[in-house]
């Protein structure tokens, strides 16, 4: 087990790196002048000049790649361009909102989904397999933002119960949460009846039902963890697209999440923090996927082989 946990953290090293040159060339190639966006399009070229060597903007990209990782490996993420402020601090004052409705939608995604996903296969072909699959369809099919604005228009204008902007108390994040999560709950139940339609066709099911096992037992201990891996895939992968996706949630319930944060630094082409954002989301991305590896091992012993 713990040779295996050691393997995969060890092959996730190559790929921050990776990652790191990536997002320093992505970056490096949007179009536009941070300096002049900066100081303004009336700014003498000489403060521009003054300003872009202060920056280090004027080195070569290979100079200013090896002080970008140089710096990550100290801890320093640098300092905005536009609030001068340093941009690790604007992340942790960020960070938590947008960690709180990915991990919330994740939740309403994984509890919901998996259910669904039990029934359908369990009712195959009958009225409740088929109603649950269209309400699957449906899901995945309406965009996060589309559906945020009907929430607010119901629950907020109409209804009350909800507020529609900010994060002040819990009721604030319920909304944002299920207009987040919607999406993932039809991927999620789509794959775990397919899953689960695999699993309860197998000879050890047939057997744990002959042997006069406990409905109850025989879905969840038997064929749920055997049908859990995919499962597990699909929520690692819906975390981390939930976190780097939740740019438009927190823009239309006026959330200061990190993924607002990374849209305001790239209208104002402001490097440091773009780096920064897209680096952190990224290295989140690839952590989760690293847990969800490990999670295998502990669901199911073969995937150590």
């Amino acid at each position: 087990m713990l040779k295996f946990i050691i393997t995969r953290i060890i092959s996730v090293i190559p790929i921050l790196f990776l990652v790191s040159i990536l997002v320093f060339l992505m970056v490096h190639f949007i179009p536009g002048d941070p300096v002049i966006n900066m100081l303004g399009m009336e700014a003498q070229p000489e403060a521009i000049e003054a300003t872009r060597e202060r920056l280090g903007l004027n080195k070569p990209l290979h100079i200013q790649y090896t002080s970008f990782l140089i710096n990550i490996l100290k801890g320093d993420l640098g300092t905005s361009i536009r609030t001068k402020k340093p941009v690790i601090q604007e992340i942790k004052d960020k960070y938590r909102y947008s960690l709180i409705l990915a991990i919330g939608g994740t939740l309403v995604a994984s509890v919901l989904g998996v259910l669904m996903g039990i029934v359908s296969a369990i009712k195959q072909n009958k009225f409740w397999d088929n109603f649950l699959m269209v309400i699957s369809l449906l899901s995945v099919s309406t965009p996060s933002f589309f559906l945020a604005l009907i929430l607010i228009l119901i629950f907020s204008l109409f209804l009350g119960w909800f507020p529609s902007i900010g994060v002040y108390s819990w009721r604030h994040y319920v909304l944002p949460i299920f207009a987040l999560g919607t999406q993932s709950i039809g991927l999620i139940a789509r794959m775990t009846r397919s899953a689960m339609l695999d699993t309860l066709n197998q000879d050890y099911i047939t057997t744990a039902k002959a042997k006069g096992a406990p409905w109850f037992q025989v879905v969840f201990s038997h064929a749920l963890r055997n049908a859990m891996i995919p499962v597990l895939t699909i929520l690692g992968l819906r975390f981390g697209g939930l976190l780097a996706g939740s740019a438009l949630i927190e823009m239309v319930f006026a959330i200061p999440g990190i993924g607002r944060l990374m849209i305001d630094a790239v209208l104002t082409r402001d490097y440091p923090v773009i780096q920064a954002t897209v680096l952190f989301i990224s290295v989140t991305f690839v952590m989760i996927n690293l847990i969800v590896d490990i999670l295998y091992s502990i669901v199911d012993p073969r995937v150590k082989c």
